[in-house]
């Protein structure tokens, strides 16, 4: 095993024994490990395949899931589960930077808690349990390591209405939306938005920032989807 590697515990996370531990051993040697040395294999073939992984996973789970979701909010949905955020958040919960390895000065300058190192390692171990074991047990690690992931999904979309509307507008007509903002009251602050699409109302809302006051506009505006197409003035 690897100066470090946990084989025991990382494999009672999964709730699955690798039969052939080498695979574990490959998806956990960041690429600053080798040296150059040809013998010394890192993650990346095995984080190339666990993605792939992923991304099938989830859009399975999330078409079962939401029968009456569209393409699009499928889309977004998945996208905020397989994101590197939230996947390093998961490896981070797992512990899984103490056990890689890496170079000294990659882990000097914080490199066990590197986000996008983190997101690979998530990817490279179910890569990892593809190879050793095949499709549906993959399958059914990735299952468990994101079972806190799907209820989160509609969350995170609709936390993000200035993007969901941007691009509805775009894919429309390819006109973005615009703010107006004007600020009503001082102490506390308060400040009322409205969304516009050309010079047409589609939205308004209140917030005690800027930022907040346009987040509620564009929930007002999809919210109310009076959209056709924008009307640029005269």
């Amino acid at each position: 095993m690897l100066p470090g590697m946990d084989r025991a515990r990382i494999e009672s996370k999964l709730n699955y024994t690798f039969r052939r531990p080498e695979w574990l051993r490959q998806a956990l040697v960041h690429p600053s490990a080798g040296q150059g040395r040809a013998e010394q294999l890192a993650y990346e073939r095995l984080e190339y395949l666990g993605d792939a992984v992923l991304e099938l996973v989830v859009s399975t789970e999330l078409f079962r899931r939401y029968p009456e979701a569209d393409e699009g909010v499928l889309t977004k949905m998945r996208a905020s589960i397989v994101s590197r955020k939230h996947l390093a958040q998961l490896a981070a919960q797992l512990d899984w930077g103490a056990q890689l390895t890496m170079s000294p000065q990659l882990e000097k300058s914080g490199g066990r808690a590197a986000s996008s190192i983190l997101a690979n390692t998530f990817e490279s171990i179910v890569g990892a349990v593809m190879m050793d074991a095949g499709y549906e047990p993959a399958c059914a690690v990735a299952r468990r390591l994101l079972a806190g992931s799907w209820p989160q999904a509609e969350a995170w979309v609709a936390a993000n209405p200035k993007g969901e509307l941007q691009e509805v507008l775009q894919a429309l007509d390819g006109v973005g939306p615009t703010y107006r903002v004007v600020q009503v009251q001082e102490v506390p602050p308060a400040f009322e938005a409205v969304a516009l699409w050309g010079v047409r109302e589609i939205g308004s809302g209140c917030g005690s920032s800027k930022h907040k006051a346009e987040v509620a506009a564009a929930a007002d505006a999809l919210a109310r989807r009076v959209f056709a197409t924008p009307d640029q003035g005269a």
